[in-house]
């Protein structure tokens, strides 16, 4: 019988057809990114040799724009990005925004009702700035990823005086119970079809609640229609949840050896984690080697 090691296994040197490929998108934090926040100087070159051999390249990240741009300016990438967890599509040349989904007004504010409730962190995305009635040692998980966050009057915060693309509740000491809150809010939303909301756990810790539109693999299908390019001249590469759906509809999906089990399950390939520069083999062995 075959176990989920050896599957795994059999992921790492598989047989993949060739096919053209116009666009590579890359998840940060777990795949571009080491687990302490860095880019391999190896991984840089490669992600600069698939610019230079002509194919577009496009982050797609749980993080608003301005925490990327940097990255982005070095990497000398000029198709649109995908921010803030598929709610933002925004073109690096203008700094224009091309999709641009909050939640309604009205939701957001059941939502933080409830996690003010519930006694967990919380953290509104905003435009360029990231808002928080208190500061606590769990806004370390987001402020570690180049989101400053800003300290608003509570009133101010709880009444939603401003669009908001995602809600983060957060909680660094016990990563699980966020499990549990996200099962409680759906419960508190489960008469509402379709959903009001989407929410996914994008790292340990952080409980991601956005427009329900709002995903990578729906603002994958957008910016495809944006630059002409058919999803089966894509390949995605990423580690987390919320990774699985766009390494599912492009045409290559490539998942990192450190990827959680329903991004395993979506991938063609799977390659080295993002400690032993996965990006790179994926870069050099799949994708450049098709182009």
């Amino acid at each position: 019988m075959e176990t989920n090691s050896d599957h795994l296994m059999s992921k790492l040197s598989p047989s993949v057809p060739a096919r053209p490929l116009r666009l590579l998108v890359l998840d940060v934090d777990g795949t571009l990114l080491t687990a302490d926040k860095r880019m391999l100087p190896e991984v840089k070159a490669a992600v600069r040799d698939v610019v230079t051999a002509g194919l577009e390249v496009a982050l797609a990240t749980g993080r608003m724009y301005p925490a990327v741009r940097p990255w982005i300016e070095e990497l000398g990438l000029r198709t649109p990005q995908i921010c803030n967890n598929g709610a933002d599509i925004v073109d690096p040349a203008s700094g224009r925004f091309l999709l641009n989904l909050v939640l309604d007004s009205g939701v957001a504010t059941r939502v933080l009702a409830f996690g003010r409730e519930a006694g967990v962190t919380l953290a509104a995305f905003s435009g360029p700035r990231v808002l928080a009635p208190v500061h606590t040692p769990d806004h370390y998980l987001i402020e570690r990823n180049n989101e400053p966050v800003e300290v608003i009057p509570e009133q101010d915060f709880y009444s939603v005086a401003f669009t908001t693309e995602k809600l983060l509740f957060l909680d660094q000491a016990h990563p699980e119970r966020l499990t549990q809150l996200r099962d409680q809010l759906l419960a508190q939303f489960n008469h509402h079809r379709p959903l009001p909301f989407s929410v996914e756990i994008t790292e340990p810790g952080i409980l991601n609640v956005c427009h329900p539109q709002a995903c990578k693999a729906e603002a994958l299908r957008h910016l495809c229609e944006i630059l002409k390019v058919p999803l089966a001249a894509v390949a995605a590469i990423g580690d987390s949840d919320n990774d699985a759906g766009m390494l599912a509809i492009a045409g290559l999906g490539i998942a990192m050896g450190n990827a959680t089990p329903p991004t395993l399950a979506q991938a063609d390939v799977v390659v080295p984690d993002n400690e032993h520069a996965g990006v790179v083999t994926a870069i050099r062995q799949y994708i450049l080697s098709i182009h």
